[in-house]
């Protein structure tokens, strides 16, 4: 969710002495459904700002909230990058009017980071930092910045300082985490145990630490040294806990994705259904179960399940939102991409990778382009998100280039069998048009670069799809 995203930790408030105890629990609940933001929810969060801030028209934090929703709500239909260019201005006029609310410089700054305005950030960050030390969103907003500049060193530094600074704030806590991790500062198993001991001590309580790891979980993106750090937290395990290891034997034994079905090792997945059936009958704990039990019979294609699974959680009243995407992955299961649309269009939606996915299978391809930009430009430093729009750049439109663009930056971020591959078709198919052009040096240094890179020709031949003619011409040429 981008609201979480967003948020701010808010450790010590002196705003909230400029209103009543009834405002001041009601404004800390209006942030919280900020910090929650999704698209459906979007309407009903704007009018409640709207009438908190009709009421105390003199209160600027609930301005800067109302501010933060509103860019949210526009982040979703024109993107993180171009919608942030909008809205530091407006996050830095509020802040003229009351400089006390550390939350707007966050903010602002994230604006301008998205923006790509490292300069503007730098400011508002050293304000954020003067008025509240304390607040772990701060350090990891400069980790944003650094990591977006590709000092992945300074961006680790700050993530590290960040972590001691979570205890208490869950949602803090697992963006440090991914974060450290993400930027590769977990090499080593003992990086991984000393990791896991030091969540413990910031979290001791069994079922936030339970959210903790959902969290991070739900964050997972192939981050180094993520899954060893989670599995080596040792406590007594409430049944928030068990869930937990249960989707995180799911995660582990996670091998490739078919289409929109996850494929597990079978074992993995077996000791996933004994937890799922030791927990039972968990009311806490149903919606969630209920999820991972449509991922698993989604995995085996089980229609028949998923059916059953959709209608159950309509007679629960779980959330809508949830119900509608995962109706739209057993829509895109049964190969029906055309209704996976239109099912976003009716239940309003917010546009995600599943959607291009179906957009990419089954539609306008140049729609699933433009969805999977938006994604890069929140997960800009994702290898898997990188490697995922080389291979529409290179398969569906054959750009080469766009392909080795982001190809060689998928594999630098998540050097992976599968961005190896990618990225080694796209220079072999690169080398093969020189050839064609008669441009024999230039094609031998596209060569020399997919073989740097490492050519396995029995990986690359299942893998070459539409382009196995293209690159099979450097390969009987050059080797």
């Amino acid at each position: 969710m981008l609201g979480a995203q967003l948020g701010a930790a808010r450790a010590a408030q002196p705003w909230l002495d400029k209103l009543g105890e009834p405002d001041r629990e009601k404004f800390t609940q209006l942030v919280g459904t900020v910090d929650g933001w999704t698209a459906d929810r979007a309407d009903k969060i704007k009018a409640d700002l709207k009438a908190f801030v009709d009421a105390h028209p003199d209160f600027v934090p609930a301005r800067v909230e109302a501010t933060r929703a509103e860019w949210m709500r526009v982040a979703s239909g024109m993107g993180i990058a171009l919608s942030s260019k909008s809205f530091f201005i407006v996050f830095e006029e509020l802040e003229r009017l009351d400089p006390s609310y550390p939350p707007a410089y966050v903010y602002a700054a994230r604006t301008y980071i998205y923006s790509g305005y490292p300069a503007g950030a730098r400011k508002q960050l050293d304000k954020a930092l003067a008025l509240d030390a304390a607040n772990p969103w701060v350090d990891l907003t400069w980790s944003l910045m650094f990591e977006r500049l590709d000092h992945r060193q300074d961006a680790l530094t700050w993530a590290k300082t960040a972590m001691p600074k979570t205890a208490g704030n869950t949602k803090a806590m697992v963006g440090a985490i991914l974060a450290i991790t993400n930027l590769q500062g977990v090499t080593s198993h003992d990086a991984a145990i000393a990791l896991a001991d030091q969540i413990l001590a910031l979290e001791p309580d069994t079922d936030k630490l339970a959210e903790v790891i959902d969290g991070c979980l739900s964050g997972y993106s192939y981050q180094p040294g993520l899954l060893d750090a989670l599995t080596d937290i040792k406590q007594a395990l409430s049944n928030a806990l068990w869930y937990e290891i249960a989707r995180l034997d799911l995660t582990i034994g996670y091998m490739y994705n078919n289409g929109v079905r996850p494929q597990y090792r079978p074992d993995y997945a077996a000791s996933a259904i004994v937890i799922l059936d030791k927990i039972g009958n968990d009311p806490q704990l149903a919606e969630k179960i209920w999820g991972t039990r449509f991922d698993l019979a989604l995995s085996l294609g089980d229609v028949a399940a998923m059916t059953k699974l959709l209608d159950e959680a309509g007679l629960k009243g779980y959330d809508v939102t949830s119900i509608g995407y995962h109706e739209a992955q057993l829509l895109f299961a049964q190969g029906r991409y055309v209704d996976v649309m239109n099912l976003y269009r009716r239940r309003n939606l917010p546009e995600d990778t599943l959607l291009a996915l179906a957009y990419d299978w089954g539609g306008d391809r140049n729609v699933a382009d433009r969805i999977y930009l938006r994604d890069l430009e929140v997960n800009a430093t994702s290898g898997p998100a990188n490697a995922t729009y080389a291979g529409l750049r290179l398969f569906r439109f054959r750009d080469i280039d766009g392909a080795i663009k982001y190809g060689e930056k998928a594999y630098s971020l998540f050097p992976s069998g599968w961005s190896r591959s990618l990225v080694t078709t796209a220079w072999l198919v690169k080398s093969s048009d020189y050839l064609k052009a008669n441009k024999t040096k230039e094609a031998k240094e596209a060569f020399a670069r997919a073989r740097q890179i490492g050519i396995d020709r029995n990986s690359l031949q299942s893998f070459c799809s539409n382009l196995c003619n293209d690159i099979s011409l450097p390969l009987s040429e050059f080797q």
